[in-house]
């Protein structure tokens, strides 16, 4: 359930704990507390949590994934994968394409409306090295060309 802002007004000064995942407040002289659904599952492991079951010989071993870029072959199936993998790829290879321009309209679209007559606030543009300004340029350009961005 989510509690907006409004019915929130309606209880006039209360107490969320967001690591108990609680509220509580006052209801003619009683207090009530709800309580959030705990999560359920595995958590995401942080690295020192891991080194620590490592350490103590908790664990036998850890292993970090990476992602990579699987490169089709001409037939259209990515090369090298297991075949059950292969299967998805293939099955759901529109999922994997490159982005060309913005997704398609949705039911909440959302826009930052700009105020008739305003001007851009003047700021410095942000400092990155001249080693990056050919990239910085080619990708703006692809943005560009696939309708992602556009001139301001």
């Amino acid at each position: 359930m989510v509690l907006g802002a409004p019915w929130l007004k309606t209880l006039g000064p209360h107490i969320a704990d967001y690591n108990a995942l609680s509220i509580k407040f006052d209801v003619k002289d009683t207090f009530i507390t709800l309580y959030g659904d705990q999560p359920k599952g595995p958590r995401h492991a942080q690295f020192h949590h891991i080194k620590r079951l490592h350490n103590t010989h908790s664990i036998e071993a850890s292993f970090t994934l990476q992602f990579q870029k699987i490169e089709p072959s001409s037939t259209g199936a990515p090369t090298e994968l297991h075949p059950d993998l292969a299967t998805i790829v293939t099955t759901f290879s529109d999922i994997f394409d490159e982005p060309k321009g913005l997704p398609p309209p949705r039911f909440q679209d959302h826009t930052i409306p700009l105020i008739e007559g305003s001007n851009p606030v003047k700021v410095r543009p942000y400092r990155y090295p001249h080693s990056q300004k050919a990239q910085i340029e080619k990708m703006v350009a692809e943005m560009l060309e696939q309708g992602i961005i556009q001139p301001t």
